[in-house]
């Protein structure tokens, strides 16, 4: 079976397990807006790692479903959140929690969102490692949390480095992609180098997906990521972009671009376009690409130590697919 038709046979089945888990959710008053929230579309990405992983360490895909249904539940608990804290009005093309009701339904739906996946979890057929899958996703959430912070910090900061940038996105994204490999190996019964090599496989993947993210935030037009384009610039976040082009600027014009960037914490729509000229210029375009590769390619390699298998193919092109991504 092609990884695409995989993908999609996995897809429907995070589907079917999350209309079913809804379906007989205690949430009463709720329970609309965390369904708006979790079924609003998106590539279903981090619950598919799970089932690959899951797969990869030996398991039966199928038997992660409760697991991977709980990292995507706790991924869109930060999207509802993150779009309050950024006023994002758009997600995925449509309205935001926040803005189809208020910001008070928002939070207690986002807040909700997170002991109702953990009750999703609690339903994986094997128990056996059930206090190591708690532990996973507890340490998961306050490291998402942790990564947050930074980025809200970073926003205040007028002096951040890539390695700072770097940790902050190993933290706010790639530890979810991480919670997700360790549970998936987790209802595989792995052991302990099986975990690691997929646990750094999904790290790696993780934060060459948020340097992607920046790419795409001011390449893609708004159509195709259903954001509105330039929203890291008019926002004032200090991307990799950001970080490499005030490491490689030369020219005056360009400096005062960047230097009132920062000053003003972001800068007006209309000038998405002249940012984006910048960092073509200063070649912060192409390093971003070259390590979205690189790290594509150490993810890869991680790959290589498992036990050959389908899975572990299915995960290859896992990553390519991530790479080459329009989303």
């Amino acid at each position: 079976m092609s990884f695409d038709s995989r993908y999609s046979e996995y897809v429907r089945i995070v589907e079917s397990t999350l209309a079913d888990f809804l379906a007989h959710s205690p949430a009463e008053h709720l329970l609309e807006p965390v369904r708006y929230a979790l079924t609003s579309g998106g590539k279903r990405i981090r619950p598919v790692l799970v089932m690959l992983c899951c797969g990869a360490a030996g398991g039966n895909p199928v038997d992660a479903r409760w697991a991977a249904i709980t990292v995507e539940m706790l991924h869109n608990f930060t999207l509802v959140h993150d779009d309050i804290m950024d006023k994002a009005d758009k997600r995925r093309g449509r309205d935001s929690v926040h803005v189809k009701w208020n910001e008070d339904t928002a939070i207690l739906a986002g807040d909700a969102i997170i002991p109702l996946a953990c009750l999703a979890m609690l339903k994986t057929e094997s128990h056996s490692r059930l206090d190591e899958m708690l532990a996973a996703v507890s340490n998961g959430i306050i490291e998402v949390c942790e990564g947050q912070a930074l980025d809200l910090k970073f926003e205040r900061s007028k002096n951040v480095s890539i390695p700072e940038y770097t940790r902050m996105i190993e933290l706010k994204t790639a530890r979810m992609l991480v919670m997700g490999a360790r549970l998936g190996a987790l209802a595989a019964d792995a052991d302990t180098r099986t975990m690691d090599l997929l646990c750094d496989f999904a790290s790696k993947v993780g934060i060459a997906f948020q340097i992607q993210d920046d790419i795409l935030d001011i390449a893609a037009e708004s159509t195709v990521t259903g954001k509105r384009r330039g929203g890291d610039v008019i926002e004032g976040k200090k991307t990799f972009l950001v970080l490499r082009a005030l490491e490689n600027v030369h020219g005056e014009a360009d400096r005062a671009l960047l230097q009132r960037f920062i000053d003003q914490h972001g800068l007006p729509a209309e000038e998405v376009d002249a940012m984006y000229d910048l960092f073509v210029r200063t070649g912060a375009l192409r390093d971003a690409e070259q390590a979205v590769a690189a790290l594509t390619d150490e993810a890869r390699r991680d790959l290589e130590d498992l036990p050959p298998s389908e899975y572990v193919d299915l995960l290859r092109a896992y990553a390519a697919m991530l790479l080459n991504r329009e989303f």
